[in-house]
């Protein structure tokens, strides 16, 4: 599979990174490896570890197991980020000096229409990044409408929340809402022609996140991280 995800951040995290010293880093959001590579090739990395929930990630660290033996992919959510070190004997008792997250989606997953997170493809309605039971067809096809609205705007920040709520509750009664196309179809229909002419994001990109988001509780998984 190819890699195509270009982290948008590389040169400020890497300005933040001390290159006058040996160091151990945690990458705690692996993707498609981006940060990874470039810092493993760039700096004294004693030790790099690599976390990611999504079991795409395995593919991508194939490449970097196989030029670095200080570099390891721990497959798991990183709001378990002391689990998952701690756990680990070949790596529990590192000091890191260096924790990265880059929080969202990668290219990789856009990209791939079966995995359901982006509009702009016609697949299922997934957006599950490998670790959570619920989907957004679950979501939207068996929640109450005061339910949808509250996770679209909670999660998305969509004033019009309520009116799609209510477009939702009221096509799912006729016809189970299985796909990213119906979905977005349904969202555009809620927002006046002016008001899609105005924006400058399409209609259906805040339930979109919103809906991510929520299926894998990502707001939560960062509280964890940064409480430990």
């Amino acid at each position: 599979m190819k890699n195509n995800h270009i982290p948008v951040m590389l040169e400020e995290v890497q300005s933040y990174i001390p290159n006058d010293k040996e160091i151990n880093v945690i990458d705690a959001t692996f993707g498609g490896g981006g940060y990874s590579r470039a810092i493993l090739g760039k700096f004294d990395v004693k030790r790099l570890v690599a976390i990611d929930r999504d079991p795409i990630s395995k593919i991508f660290a194939r490449d970097l197991n196989k030029k670095y033996n200080n570099f390891s992919l721990v497959n798991g959510c990183f709001g378990n980020i002391d689990q998952l070190i701690f756990n680990n004997s070949q790596i529990k008792k590192i000091k890191f000096d260096v924790i990265i997250f880059d929080l969202g989606l990668s290219s990789n997953q856009l990209d791939n229409g079966n995995r359901g997170f982006s509009f702009m493809y016609d697949g299922p309605l997934d957006m599950t990044m490998g670790s959570s039971s619920t989907k957004a067809s679950d979501i939207i096809n068996s929640y109450s409408e005061e339910q949808l609205a509250n996770i679209i705007y909670k999660y998305g920040e969509e004033r019009l929340s309520r009116r799609i709520a209510k477009n939702i509750v009221k096509s799912r009664k006729i016809k189970f809402i299985r796909t990213t196309k119906e979905l977005a179809k349904l969202i555009q229909q809620s927002f006046t022609t002016q008001q899609i002419h105005k924006s400058k994001i399409h209609p259906a990109t805040k339930t979109f996140q919103a809906l991510r988001i929520y299926v894998n509780d990502e707001l939560n998984e960062l509280s964890l991280a940064l409480n430990k």
